[in-house]
C-alpha cells in the first residue's frame, strides 16, 4: 500500500508544471485584441522566467474594465513559483470559480496547499523546545514533514 501510495502521488506531482502550462490558453475566454496581445506578452514572459513583467501584465488583465477570466490562473502559476502560496491560493480559488470543470486548476490547489502543510511544519519546528524528545506528537510531527518533504522532491525531480 505504501508503494501504490508513493506511486499515486509521484504521479500527481510529475504533473505539476503541465498543469501550471496548461491552466492557460486552451480553454480561454474570448478578450479583446488588445487583451489578447497583452495576455500574448504576458504568456511570453511567463515562459522567459521574467514573472514580474508577467504579473504586471495579467494584473491588468484581471481588474476592471477587462476582467479576463484566464488571467487569475496564470497569476496563481506565477505566485506558486515565487512562493507566495497564500497568493497562489486566492487566485487559484478565483480561477476555480469561472472554471470549476478543469482539473488542472484542482491539482494546483491541491499541491499549493502542500506547500503550505510543509512550510507550517518547518516554521512550527523551529519553535520546538526539544525536537528529539522522543513522544508519539512529536514522532508524528517528523512523520508528516518528512512525508511531505519527500513529495516536494518526487515532484522536483519529476519535473527536471
Amino acid at each position: 500500500m505504501k508503494a501504490s501510495f508513493k506511486l499515486l502521488l509521484a504521479l500527481s506531482f510529475s504533473s505539476f508544471s503541465y498543469s501550471c502550462a496548461s491552466t492557460n490558453s486552451a480553454d480561454a475566454q474570448p478578450i479583446s485584441a488588445t487583451s489578447e496581445s497583452t495576455r500574448e506578452v504576458a504568456m511570453r514572459a511567463y515562459a522567459e522566467g521574467d514573472f514580474h513583467l508577467a504579473e504586471g501584465l495579467l494584473r491588468t488583465l484581471a481588474e476592471a474594465p477587462v476582467y479576463d477570466p484566464q488571467a487569475p490562473c496564470f497569476l496563481g502559476a506565477i505566485h506558486y513559483r515565487q512562493h507566495a502560496y497564500q497568493a497562489a491560493l486566492r487566485r487559484f480559488e478565483e480561477c476555480r470559480n469561472h472554471f470549476p470543470e478543469r482539473a488542472e486548476i484542482w491539482f494546483n490547489t491541491a499541491a499549493t496547499h502542500l506547500r503550505l502543510a510543509t512550510e507550517a511544519l518547518l516554521t512550527g519546528r523551529s519553535y520546538q523546545n526539544n525536537p528529539s524528545a522522543a513522544n508519539g506528537v512529536h514522532q508524528q510531527y517528523e512523520r508528516l514533514l518528512q512525508a511531505l518533504m519527500e513529495l516536494q522532491r518526487v515532484h522536483t525531480k519529476e519535473v527536471r
